[in-house]
């Protein structure tokens, strides 16, 4: 009784249509998601020091230092200094030495991981040891910070352009690895074994069937790594006195805030040129592919034809009725007065268009406002919509009537252009001969060879520019001492306060993750508004414009970067660092959002205006469902790489864990350092897991394999009960586990109705009430509540009899199954004329032993 009455409470949504019985989807992963990150934000929230007063005190400052910051003065830039050298050389010098490092620190690291990466893929290399080796080299280095390596690398080459270079490379072969393994996991390797099937070498099949689907990808990843390298080397220069991070943390520090600004303006244009750089190739040159020769002109009509229906339906049809019209005349018209004069006239029908659509709209709402007042049924404010197949309110007809329009005209245009294309493409394939293939293609191919030649030559130029020095003979042994120091762990100092450590390792942790889970919360509230007002889709096309360029230049300031400023004007504290991930996650969120806006589909919104919905129900109820689930993924994805990098905004005070990590190596306490280090690891390792997870639930829909164990085993306890109410009630079986558990809830619901009913009605005690209803509901005829009770667990029991011995047919028939496979095998083993193709039959065996195994487990777990 207890058990039914908490399923009955619990199970509100269960649906009878006709014999089927169905409930609600489940939401525990949603309400769970909720409150687990409301609580996590509280922590967050509440463990930081706050410093918001401070903060918005120094706003004024802010705005002084950015005037400052913007008061170039070049002829002082360009007075020499005591020792002849100019601000503008050095600056310019740093940029160029910026590019350099971040250029061949990329290229070396993306040339480091692509082995990695390959040899990890099982696809690839059918060797578990080694997958799982190279997967764990690339994970012990990701979980260490970047400016880690460049500590220990300054201890063999010096304060160089060399250390800065390897440390890159370092860094950008754990990022690029796992993301190219993940790219490397999603291929098709069909082809792939077709070819070694057909007796070709796995070098040969590699060149053929893989290395075309990941070409693209890897310059995509090292173009990734190249930009985001730019704006991390700023760190690693600040700490080895080498490029433009130097430069502007110096002068910052100076408080000369004109050359800091320049210094900025100069790494934002860099950015801000190489992302256009990077637009360019993939556009022109990445975007070609060799076996597909009209693809390219295929594809520039679709994505024209995609972003024009993408405009508003207002804009849409202003564009088709007026500006494409009077394009063709103008073009036809010689005379300059008279392209003018067409100018103007179109100018003029289309405000006159604006104000008569306003008109109608306005004129629409009156009249419902005056019905409104006069008819109290709201049934008669709608009127059923043929096209539309639902019913409008009447303040949205001619609304309607225009967004239904013009969607159709948006729909005939895309199947029209579809359609050209495709008799385009027809007409090319019947015109296609070998001279025609033999002068496209390599065009096009000697244009990637041409892109990679460029790319070649300038990582020599970078490499030759690099400082190689190493130490001295004792330096170095100095350094490899550090090392096994660092090695030996001061365990101690991991769980509380020692005489070198003023905080334990966990309570850095948590104030770590205190500070990303501030920094991406703050973030995610700013980066999603931007990101709608800086969508086409949403907002006027200037208004987007605007907002997109606006953050980009966010966007292209380095975390580390803002970090510096915050702590010049506010101070030194661990708020700071996460006003300046604040800043990082609106730079990058915005962008990721702003693409999912721009990829909604329009036309449920329009129909969830024409029944009478405002803008704020419209977005709740048909755009939010469609961007939820990649908006949910991202900030996931952000809040990973901002735990990663709280720990290198400590270095200039914004944060105590990146502060105590350069302390500790500068004043030799190794064994601390070894400690913190170890916590960043282990917690960096928790943290990527937890979001790997998620993300793959989120998108997916794919749980970890203990929890689909988990809820195996709830469902296999749960199954039992479920068909013992379903013998009960429809006194037959045959409906599937998620039908049977709707019908459990839908039961449990009719039956406390009932008890309620009766109560009331009969003024029955609440086990009598309980007696009587059950047996109206079941159909039985109990004189007890024991007699209910006896008969459930004999039926139960029953049901669970008969489970255990299906479940030990099921085990008893695998198991003679891999016997009767291992008596095949010997006779093809002690028999002579199949000696020569005994690998084959061994190989066939397990094989065969595998899809045995895989047939039993699902058999098992079949609960339907």
């Amino acid at each position: 009784m207890i058990k039914r009455k908490i399923n009955s409470l619990l199970s509100r949504n269960v649906f009878k249509v006709g014999e089927r019985y169905s409930k609600s989807p489940s939401k525990i992963f949603m309400w769970s998601m909720i409150i687990i990150t409301s609580l996590i934000v509280l922590f967050g929230f509440y463990y930081l020091e706050n410093s918001w007063e401070e903060f918005f005190t120094s706003l004024s400052n802010l705005g002084t230092s950015i005037k400052e910051m913007l008061n170039w003065n070049f002829k002082e830039f360009a007075t020499p200094n005591m020792f002849g050298e100019t601000f503008l050389n050095n600056a310019l010098q740093s940029v160029l030495s910026t590019i350099t490092m971040s250029f061949s620190g990329t290229i070396l690291g993306v040339l480091l991981a692509v082995p990695v990466a390959l040899l990890s893929s099982y696809n690839l290399v059918h060797n578990r040891f080694v997958n799982n080796l190279c997967k764990s080299i690339m994970a012990l280095f990701r979980t260490v910070p970047a400016f880690t390596f460049a500590l220990f690398l300054i201890g063999y080459f010096g304060q160089t352009t060399l250390s800065v270079t390897l440390a890159i490379a370092i860094f950008t072969f754990a990022i690029t690895g796992k993301l190219f393994l993940e790219k490397i996991e999603h291929i098709n390797f069909k082809i792939y074994t077709s070819l070694q099937a057909t007796g070709a070498s796995k070098y040969s099949s590699f060149r053929s069937a893989v290395m075309p689907q990941i070409s693209h990808s890897l310059l995509s990843l090292t173009f990734y790594s190249l930009e985001t390298n730019i704006r991390y080397i700023a760190i690693i220069g600040g700490m080895t006195s080498v490029g433009i991070g130097e430069l502007i943390q110096r002068n910052i520090g100076f408080q000369q805030w004109d050359r800091a600004g320049f210094l900025l303006f100069l790494l934002i244009m860099v950015v801000l040129l190489l992302e256009l750089i990077i637009y360019l190739i993939k556009k022109y040159i990445l975007s070609d592919k060799d076996f597909i020769l009209d693809k390219k002109e295929r594809d520039n009509i679709i994505n024209k034809s995609k972003k024009l229906i993408r405009k508003s339906n207002l804009r849409y049809y202003i564009y088709e009725e007026f500006i494409l019209k009077y394009k063709i005349e103008i073009k036809k018209t010689i005379s300059w007065k008279s392209k003018f004069l067409l100018y103007k006239e179109r100018t003029k029908k289309i405000s006159q268009f604006k104000k008569l659509h306003k008109s109608k709209i306005l004129e629409d709402k009156e009249k419902f406002k005056e019905l409104k007042s006069k008819e109290f049924n709201s049934k008669n404010w709608f009127i059923y919509n043929d096209k539309l197949s639902q019913s409008v309110r009447r303040d949205k007809l001619y609304l309607t009537d225009f967004n239904l329009m013009v969607e159709s005209r948006k729909s005939e245009y895309y199947l029209r252009t579809k359609k050209e294309v495709e008799e385009k493409h027809e007409e090319f394939l019947k015109s296609l001969t070998k001279d025609v293939v033999l002068h496209k293609n390599p065009r096009k191919y000697l244009k990637r060879w041409f892109l990679y030649a460029i790319i070649f030559a300038f990582f020599i130029y970078s490499f030759s520019t690099i400082e190689f020095h190493i130490e001295s003979k004792e330096v170095i042994q100095n350094t490899n001492k550090t090392i096994w120091s660092v090695l030996n762990i001061n365990w101690e100092s991991l769980f509380s306060k020692t005489s070198n450590a003023p905080f334990s390792v966990i309570q850095l942790m948590f104030e770590t993750l205190s500070i990303a889970i501030v920094g991406t919360t703050l973030g995610v509230l700013f980066s999603y508004i931007l990101g709608l007002i800086s969508s086409e889709t949403i907002v006027n096309f200037y208004v987007a414009k605007f907002f997109v360029i606006l953050t980009s230049i966010v966007r292209a300031i380095p975390t580390y970067i803002y970090a510096i400023i915050f702590v010049a004007l506010v101070g030194l504290g661990p708020f700071n660092g996460a006003i300046a991930l604040a800043m990082g996650s609106i730079g990058m969120l915005t962008k990721y959002n702003r693409e999912t806006f721009e990829d909604i589909n329009l036309k449920i919104s329009t129909q969830l205006q024409a029944t009478g919905l405002n803008g704020w129900q419209r977005f709740r109820y048909g755009i939010i469902p469609q961007t939820s689930s990649n908006v949910i993924s991202y900030i996931i994805y952000r809040f990973d790489i901002n735990f990663k990098e709280v720990s290198s905004l400590g270095i200039v005070g914004a944060g105590n864990m990146g502060y105590l990590l350069n302390t500790y190596f500068n004043d030799r306490y190794f064994n601390e350092f070894g400690a913190l280090l170890f916590g960043i690891m282990v917690f960096t390792l928790l943290i990527e897991t937890f979001t790997t997870i998620l993300r793959n639930k989120i998108n997916l829909g794919i749980n970890p394999k203990y929890v689909d164990y988990l809820i195996l085993k709830i469902k296999n306890y749960l199954f039992i009960k479920y068909k013992t109410n379903e013998m009960l009630y429809l006194k037959k079986q045959g409906l599937s586990f998620n039908e049977s558990c709707a019908l459990y809830s839908f039961t449990n619901n009719e039956l406390f109705k009932s008890i309620k009913a009766i109560q009331k009605k009969d003024n029955l005690s609440k086990k009598n009430s309980y007696l009587k209803a059950y047996n109206e509901l079941f159909n039985t005829s109990f004189v007890s509540i024991k007699e209910v009770n006896d008969n459930y667990k004999q039926l139960y029991k029953k049901y669970k009899t008969n489970r255990i011995e299906y479940i030990e047919k099921l085990n008893n028939e695998y198991i003679e199954s891999l016997k009767t496979y291992k008596d095949n095998l010997k006779v093809f083993k002690n028999n002579e004329i199949y000696k020569n193709d005994i690998k084959f039959y061994i190989k066939e065996y397990y094989k065969s032993k595998k899809n045995a195994k895989r047939i039993f487990r699902i058999q098992k777990n079949s609960l339907d």
